[in-house]
Formats: C-alpha cells, structure tokens, sequence
C-alpha cells in the first residue's frame, strides 16, 4: 500500500498494511521549512510549503493540514491578535450578547476572512501530492467551542449555566453548526482526504459529560451524519482527558476521535475506539517534544500494542508537538511505528 491507500484503508473501516501515521505538527513544519507564523497562517503557498516539506523530510502517511483555531471565529466577525511567533487568538468576540445573535451570518468559505488561504494551499498541495498520500483538512472548530469564540468563552459558558433552555443559545450554535459544516465541504472539494475538527472547549476538562451531551453532543453528531451522508469521513478532535464522554462517543456513526495523551487508552480502545478510528495519542511535550529517543519509541510501542488490534487506528501526538521539537524525536517516533505496527 501507499499512503494514501494505507489511511483510506482504516478511514473505510479495514486492515492496512501498517499503522498510518498523521501528526499534528503545524508549528514544528513551519520552524523547520523557514516559515514565519504571518506567513503560515495567511499565503497560501507558504502553508502548502510548511506541509509538503515536512512530508518530504519525515515520510508521513498523511498531511494535517492546520493553520490556527481562529480561522472560522474571524470569518464570522471576531477579532483575532496575531504575533509574530505565536499562534493567533481571539481578543474580541464577533457579538457581545446572545440578542446580537441575529447579525451572524453563515460563511461563504470561499470569500470570507482567511478560509480562501486555507483552500487554496489544499489545491496546491493535492496536485502534488494526489494519488500518494492522504491529507487531512482541519474545518477549524466545531460549533460548542466556535460558539464560545465568537461570544466570548466565559460569557457563553456562563449563560449556558444560569439560562440552559435560552433558545438564543441554540440559534447560535445552529449559525456556527452551519458555519463549520460549510468549512468541511470546502475543504473536501479542495481536495483533501478526509476532514477534522476541534471541539475541545465542551470536553470533560472544561464542561461536564451533562452539558456536552445538551449542548456539544447534538451537533458533533449530527456534523458526523451529515458529512457521512455526503461520503465525508470526519475526525473530532478534544484536548484533555475524554474519559467521562468516551461511552457518549460510541453511540456516534462512524467517525474518529483523535484523543489526548491524558485519556487512558485502554478505556478508549474499549469504548469509543470498538468501532471508530481512533487518533492519537502520545504525549507531544513529555514524551515527543522532550523525551529521549529510546523513551520516544517505547512509549509508542505501547500505545501500538493496545490501539492496533483490528485496525481502526492511526498513529498521531495527542495534540499539536511543539515547534522545539528535535528531529531526532520525529524520526525515532515513525522508525517505533513502522518496526511495531505491521498487520501480519
């Protein structure tokens, strides 16, 4: 198999040859190509250089293809700070109440803020990469965590607690579902292989396993749906430990769940992980940005041992590795992958 074959394979539910890997490592590929943050998160074809030299000098199955987790806030009217050398944030909301919801708009993807960036990177990186290997266009935040960008994280999460049934607060999560939903086919029909999204502002870390299932459940799934119904198989990504909302998860359609390095894996190959692909989940600072290399391929090793079994798996960080991260760490985490995680 090729790479592309290798994760459509497991993205269809089957056995490859090995254990693909896709890692999150936006910020190391742009220190390592020469690409200033300015430039990686707005030219085109700086993105699609970050990407495709990293591919070139580690031998990824898949490219992740990610700028920031302001993308879609900023297309929908928030203001975004961006540094030099940082990654951006959001520093004012696009409505300062829930009676503004009205004024929100669904983005236009080929249009608004810096989405056509994004777009166009993905156009150029599938005409040189087509056919070969696998990429995986990140839609950006999905609609509990983008609702809290674009009203403010802790005005929405206390409204969420004081007025739980505000049907308000259902409108604009319903403006940032449709939203979000208009990035995944964007990306798609630019050329990607499968999509993703963060949602890590309703995980078990921020909100309890109650509130995701009111207010985060019914989109993420529903999101899941819509795009399996299209022939998009999608990924939902939620920093922290998911072990309280793992049996939630299960109960989806087929997606994937790509899992922090806090999130017992054991637990998750049981719960969520039985029928879903599962994505992740070595610890990015302790063990890739920070450990020895021999610690590096241990560590990996043993999330392989547990997570290949019957396939549905590809190798990954729990979340982004950090810009710092010695070569030496990358490459002692792919040798660990292609030695342990070949399917007899």
């Amino acid at each position: 198999m090729n790479s592309l074959e290798r994760v459509q394979a497991v993205i269809s539910g089957k056995i490859p040859d090995r254990v693909p890997i896709c890692l999150d490592n936006c910020f190391l590929a742009a220190k390592e190509a020469g690409v200033s943050m300015a430039d990686f998160r707005s030219d085109p074809e700086a993105i699609a250089k970050t990407y495709l030299t990293s591919v070139e000098k580690y031998g990824f199955d898949c490219l992740y293809v990610d700028i920031d987790v302001t993308l879609l806030a900023e297309a929908m009217g928030a203001v975004a700070d961006f540094c030099d050398d940082e990654p951006a944030r959001i520093v004012k909301p696009a409505i300062r109440d829930l009676k503004e919801v009205d004024k929100l708009r669904v983005v236009n993807p080929e249009t608004d803020g810096r989405i056509p960036a994004l777009l166009e990177a993905i156009r150029i990186m599938a005409k040189q990469v087509g056919g070969e290997l696998a990429i995986r266009g990140c839609a950006d935040q999905a609609a509990f965590s983008l609702a809290c960008l674009v009203l403010g994280i802790s005005d929405f999460l206390e409204i969420l607690a004081a007025e739980p049934d505000n049907p308000a607060i259902f409108q604009l999560l319903e403006a940032c579902h449709q939203s979000h939903l208009a990035v995944h086919r964007a990306v798609m029909k630019a050329g990607v292989t499968f999509t993703s999204n963060g949602d890590s502002l309703c995980g078990p870390d921020v909100c309890s396993p109650q509130m995701f299932r009111k207010f985060a459940r019914p989109f993420e799934e529903r999101l899941v749906k819509s795009l399996a119904d299209e022939g998009i198989f999608t990924v939902i990504h939620v920093c922290g430990d998911t072990g309280l909302i793992l049996d939630q998860w299960a109960e989806f359609d087929f997606c994937g769940f790509e899992l922090d390095y806090k999130t017992d894996a054991v637990k998750a190959k049981r719960t969520a992980g039985a029928h879903h692909v599962l994505f992740g989940n070595i610890d990015p600072s302790g063990v890739l940005g920070l450990g020895t290399p021999d610690y590096i391929r241990q560590k990996t090793r043993e999330l392989i041992s547990i997570w290949k079994p019957g396939g549905l798996f590809v190798l990954n960080s729990g979340c982004t590795v950090p810009a710092t991260t010695p070569a030496e760490n990358i490459r002692a985490f792919i040798q660990a992958a292609h030695e342990a995680g070949v399917y007899a």
